[in-house]
């Protein structure tokens, strides 16, 4: 081979692998569960919503390239408790939790009710569990 060949091969090589590095790391995270893992996970078009009852911390999730921010509604017993909206794009996510206090801190055996999205054009999906942890 003369030597334009093998550096040509090299330079093909080098920005395929660069190529297939930069695809691997584009992939969606997700917050760290905790040890043994999310008591509840829902999905719906561009969001993902993490809960550990154990604390009461509820993640939501950008899982889309859409243009739009994720967003999680929290009710509580029929009351409202607050917002939580990603804005930093695809695969970010934002936590709440009862260490925060406040609203964050959910009342033991409430009715929780999350309405979310992640298509801003789109109806909020609902799901609900009773907070017995």
């Amino acid at each position: 081979m003369t030597p334009l060949r093998v550096r040509t091969l090299f330079t093909v090589a080098t920005l395929t692998a660069a190529g297939v590095l930069a695809t691997a790391g584009s992939a969606a995270a997700s917050p760290e569960p905790p040890g043994d893992g999310w008591d509840h996970t829902y999905r719906d078009l561009g969001v993902t919503v993490y809960v550990e009852e154990y604390g009461d911390r509820i993640s939501v999730c950008d899982a889309e390239a859409n243009g739009s921010s994720a967003q999680v509604n929290v009710w509580a017993d029929g009351g409202w408790r607050y917002k939580a909206v990603v804005s930093n794009g695809n695969g970010s996510c934002v936590t709440h939790s009862a260490s925060q206090g406040g609203a964050y801190n959910l009342p033991e055996g409430a009715y929780i009710e999350l309405y979310y999205k992640g298509v801003s054009t789109s109806y909020a999906t609902k799901s609900s569990y009773v907070n017995d942890h």
